[in-house]
């Protein structure tokens, strides 16, 4: 009886554990599919020359749930609201620092131009950067709370014996 009570304070810690973890891996997942749809972006706007909505449209995967459709129902039901403000509004729903990074694109994306393509490039850049600093942080952090919930259980499973 004891024993089975042990197994289950230890399941529950590691069952903590792996919620945790993908609670975490869920920003990053949408902060790597939105560095790759900047690229896509940058290349269709720029050198294929497709319109926006058509782009929206055809987008798919986490960014595109999460970023580009509700910017594409933004643009449809705006009535007076340009681009920058949609997307303003389509970027503040994403989690921080994502929405952050993102929200300065906004004004740039009714220009174009090289100044477009440097503001893609950019925001790539700091998505890059948040990308390794928050997997280095995630791995560093998953680690202490692994040790303590193997720690916790451990004192939990000593005092009930």
């Amino acid at each position: 009886m004891k024993a089975a009570g042990a197994l289950l304070l230890f399941l529950g810690a590691g069952g903590w554990c792996l919620l945790r973890r993908r609670e975490g891996q869920e920003v990053l997942a949408l902060a790597r599919a939105l560095l790759e749809d900047l690229a896509v972006l940058g290349y269709r706007v720029r050198v294929c020359r497709t319109p926006l909505p058509q782009l929206l449209e055809e987008m798919e995967g986490l960014g595109a749930d999460r970023l580009w459709r509700p910017l594409l129902e933004r643009l449809r039901r705006a009535e007076g609201d340009t681009l920058s403000r949609c997307w303003a509004g389509a970027a503040a729903e994403l989690p921080e620092p994502l929405g952050r990074i993102l929200t300065p694109l906004g004004e740039l994306l009714s220009v174009g131009g090289a100044r477009l393509d440097k503001a893609v490039e950019e925001t790539r850049e700091e998505l890059a950067g948040f990308l390794r600093e928050e997997t280095a942080r995630q791995a560093e952090q998953g680690r202490v709370h692994a040790a303590l919930c193997l720690s916790g259980t451990c004192l939990a499973v000593l005092v009930l014996l």
